[in-house]
């Protein structure tokens, strides 16, 4: 299951590459043709635009997040731009035109040895191109990069203002915390646990975009991730996000262990229910959710050491997942939080297994509901 939706995301990456990267290449097709449009030459530019919508999408998905761990943006700039340059060069000279000669001539070579061909380079045609299409390869990225970071929707609601007047929606929310962070902030120093915070967000990131969710805020060592009743309860998508960035980190441990010497653990909690969603600021916009939703998570989030869990939920979530999870709970009956008066009955979240274990309140706490 987990692959398959990896895998549809993949997937709705390389359309949105090959659909944006097709229409480009018409586009520049149409602008540099000289005379009358061929059939053939367009159905090229259509294949052409297809593959390197596909080797676009390949590049964006699998080198760039490696590179941009090692990088800084300007860097990153110069390495998209020398790559599309040369990429798109290349992929010209070995693929599309020796197509064109094929066509019309059934030689591979005939376009590139023809007078069109130098006509083409020299008179800037080749060069303007080049650079339009490496323009437009920004453009797709820096879309492709905003929608990814800003998270599914986002985007979309800044740019139609949908949340310029306040709107009252139901949420899920997740406050995730590092353990310990205090005693490995003074055996990192400042930079080193600034860098090992970094990397820890990065294994999280994954996992938020796999489960459709969207990193709200990071605040200190924690980290606020924000799902749609739709999105979050789908699959159970807001809890199996803890165990995918179990499985980020376990994955990532020998890196941890040989950088760091140590490896991230967390703790977290998942609460849902009714919130005010609205766009605030004008120099810098955003879309914050504020309502009691927000500070019973937090304040949920805060019990995790004192009951001895690693992931909490509430009831009022639990009982909107589908029944199928398989979670293995442990019933921890209701819980007076911190500054509130009305108890949360709450839930940890030992592993998946069908099976309920309820083991009462803890001493001095009232019995469940």
């Amino acid at each position: 299951m987990v692959l398959s939706r990896t895998r549809l995301q993949m997937a709705k990456t390389m359309f949105w590459f090959v659909v944006s990267w097709t229409a480009c290449g018409m586009l520049a097709y149409r602008l540099l043709r000289s005379g009358a449009l061929d059939w053939s030459e367009e159905f090229i530019t259509i294949a052409s635009g297809i593959t390197i919508g596909l080797i676009s999408a390949a590049f964006e998905l699998f080198a760039v997040p490696a590179l941009t761990r090692r990088h800084g943006a300007g860097v990153m700039i110069v390495i998209r731009a020398l790559g599309y340059i040369v990429g798109l060069s290349v992929f010209l000279h070995l693929v599309t035109f020796p197509l064109f000669g094929l066509l019309e001539d059934g030689d591979p070579l005939s376009f590139l040895r023809s007078d069109r061909y130098r006509n083409f380079v020299l008179d800037g045609r080749f060069a303007g191109g080049l650079l339009s299409l490496t323009l437009m390869s920004f453009v797709i990225s820096f879309v492709w990069q905003v929608n990814r970071m800003l998270g599914p929707g986002t985007l979309t609601a800044l740019l139609f203002g949908r949340y310029r007047r306040p709107v009252s929606e139901e949420r899920i929310f997740m406050f995730l915390d590092l353990k310990d962070s205090t005693a490995i902030a003074e055996r990192l120093g400042d930079v080193g646990f600034n860098a090992f915070k970094n990397d820890f967000y990065h294994d999280l990131s994954e996992p938020v975009l796999q489960t459709r969710g969207r990193i709200y805020e990071y605040v200190g060592d924690e980290v606020v991730i924000t799902w749609t009743y739709r999105d979050g309860l789908r699959d159970g998508n807001c809890v199996r996000c803890f165990f995918l960035i179990e499985r980020e980190v376990r994955r990532s441990r020998r890196e941890y262990l040989d950088r760091y010497g140590i490896v991230p653990d967390f703790k977290a909690a998942v609460h849902c229910g009714p919130v005010v969603t609205s766009e605030i600021g004008d120099l810098r916009k955003d879309i914050v959710h504020s309502g009691d939703t927000v500070n019973t998570t937090a304040r949920i989030e805060s019990l995790c050491k004192p009951l001895g869990q690693r992931l909490l939920v509430s009831a009022a979530l639990l009982a909107r997942l589908p029944p199928d999870l398989g979670l293995r709970l442990k019933d921890l009956g209701r819980r007076t939080l911190r500054g509130k008066e009305v108890e949360v009955h709450l839930y940890g979240v030992l592993g998946k297994r069908d099976r309920v274990q309820n083991t009462g309140p803890a001493e001095g706490t009232p019995a469940g509901e």
